[in-house]
């Protein structure tokens, strides 16, 4: 039986980068770093903390920040895209205790959905977890397959979204734009974090 070049190729990048748990709690460590210098400088410098690998977006919304950390790795054949966001409210991020205790949270979140990620790789089941996959299809000068997965908790908690994507459309995918709606904070833009707002 022949399969198609671009079936092959997808199956050899699944095979050969699975998601990563470090991955995810790396990122979660990114952005719980990006909350805390928010809470000392009272803006963002646009640069990833020390110690991070993952490229940073910041936003700013009505009731708080949302941060997006992600990494992307070339493998045989394509490439994968591992992303996490999380959300503070500017309360949390004002004050110390209940910046270290929603740092916990968003920690334990994402850990929470590097398992559901792990489960839905090895046996398609996405545990306690909501998810939703999409696939697309480039034809034309440049062809191939992208894959892109979205994991969230449905437990109305915090904000804490994971996705895993992978393709070989081309060699340096875009950054996760379906983890942020609006767009992200140029670097040194103060953000105000008066409770009462």
């Amino acid at each position: 039986m022949r399969y198609p070049a671009s079936v092959l190729a997808m199956f050899l990048i699944l095979a050969a980068a699975p998601a990563r748990a470090g991955d995810v709690a790396t990122l979660a460590d990114c952005t719980t770093k990006v909350f805390g210098e928010i809470n000392r400088t009272k803006k963002w410098s646009g640069k990833p903390p020390a110690r991070c690998p993952a490229s940073i977006a910041v936003e700013k919304r009505t009731d708080g920040v949302l941060v997006t950390a992600w990494v992307i790795r070339s493998v045989e054949g394509g490439w994968v895209r591992t992303a996490f966001s999380g959300a503070m409210g500017y309360g949390e991020i004002a004050r110390k205790k209940e910046l270290a205790k929603a740092s916990r949270d968003i920690v334990a979140r994402a850990k929470h959905l590097g398992r559901c990620l792990d489960s839905i790789n090895t046996v398609n089941d996405p545990l306690d977890c909501r998810d939703r996959a999409t696939k697309s299809y480039s034809a034309g000068e440049e062809s191939g397959v992208e894959n892109d997965r979205i994991v969230w908790l449905d437990d109305n908690g915090r904000h804490a979204v994971l996705e895993y994507a992978f393709g070989n459309t081309e060699s340096t995918p875009s950054p996760p734009a379906d983890l942020f709606n609006g767009q992200p904070l140029p670097p040194n833009m103060i953000i105000d974090l008066r409770v009462n707002r």
